[in-house]
């Protein structure tokens, strides 16, 4: 993450209590539930939970989303605000990131055993195209498909591993960069009416533009916005790239992008609760992509989609960030 700007990346006081931390494993899924045990203990008469489920960035683990959910859980049990459920958080390795890196065979071979194959960890499809990875594109977006996907297929079954007394469960969605993409796109994947709640941090709805900004397309030169890209044809589109951009942006990847964006720009379900977070010098995903999106969706007097943008912040999920997803979580269930 960038950190050129003065508000520093949310790091875990060593004050704040640590939740317990219980593993399952769901559909070939290895996830982390925390705060099952503090509920033993609560005296709770209600049956019903609250799910926050937490989206790792790019080229990280799930361990980058431990310390944001004990320092939101520690947060919601200690405000004093009478609310109608309590809450717990869910984190996940992402596809092709932590235990979940795909090992292939490779025909590179070790000093030690000349004929025998390495295996090799896909790190590299990961990576930015800056990086060297010539298929960024389509590796992004189908990892933010799956993890999606992914999320989805928890909301359905976590409730059977749960044990107790619980028959309603709330599932609120949130993640940070590539987690905040997938935040974004969840709605889609698995139905408006199994979340109740959206936290999208320092990512875009948009992800026509955002991708073809990053390589270097002049929107101008076409007469629209980069928030209209996803309205061009792929011919119409072509006339600006070079070989290079539409290799790396071919129209097959352009068609499923653009889908996306256009059923979240056009059709996205405006009853769902959001908390939007950016950096206003986010250099990597622009806050404009956000903001804008917001304010054509959500107009006056509406309250379901509040916004913040950090001043001198850059792509960084902030110790203020999290403290806003903690109040905003509390304000959600309030009786």
């Amino acid at each position: 993450m960038n950190n050129s700007y003065s508000e520093p990346e949310f790091s875990i006081p060593d004050s704040t209590p640590r939740s317990s931390k219980t593993e399952f494993v769901v559909a070939g899924l290895r996830i982390y539930v925390y705060g099952l045990e503090e509920l033993k203990l609560m005296h709770w008469s209600n049956n019903e939970i609250a799910v926050l489920y937490l989206a790792h960035g790019r080229t990280l683990t799930y361990l980058n989303m431990e310390g944001f959910a004990h320092e939101i859980l520690h947060r919601y049990r200690n405000d004093r605000r009478p609310r109608k459920t309590n809450l717990i958080a869910v984190t996940l390795d992402m596809p092709n990131h932590g235990d979940r890196e795909v090992h292939c065979p490779t025909l590179f071979t070790a000093s030690n055993a000349p004929h025998a194959k390495v295996p090799h960890i896909s790190r590299e499809a990961n990576l930015s195209w800056d990086s060297g990875n010539e298929t960024h594109g389509p590796d992004m977006l189908s990892l933010i498909s799956a993890s999606a996907s992914d999320f989805g297929i928890l909301f359905d079954y976590l409730p059977s591993y749960i044990p107790g007394r619980f028959k309603k469960f709330y599932n609120i969605m949130a993640g940070v960069s590539l987690g905040g993409h997938v935040a974004w796109r969840v709605s889609k994947s698995v139905g408006a009416n199994k979340i109740h709640g959206i936290v999208p941090i320092i990512a875009s709805p948009n992800l026509t533009g955002l991708m073809l900004t990053r390589l270097g397309v002049d929107a101008s030169i076409l007469k629209l916005t980069y928030r209209d890209l996803y309205t061009l044809s792929y011919k119409d589109l072509a006339t600006v790239l070079t070989e290079e951009q539409q290799r790396r942006w071919p129209e097959s990847l352009s068609k499923i992008v653009q889908e996306t964006d256009r059923t979240i720009e056009e059709d996205f379900p405006k009853d769902i609760p959001m908390l939007i977070q950016n950096g206003e010098q986010d250099l990597l995903v622009p806050s404009e992509f956000a903001t804008q999106w917001a304010q054509h969706t959500n107009p006056a007097p509406c309250k379901k989609i509040e916004c913040f943008v950090q001043k001198n912040t850059g792509h960084t999920c902030t110790k203020e960030m999290v403290a806003n997803t903690a109040d905003w979580l509390v304000r959600l269930f309030m009786i």
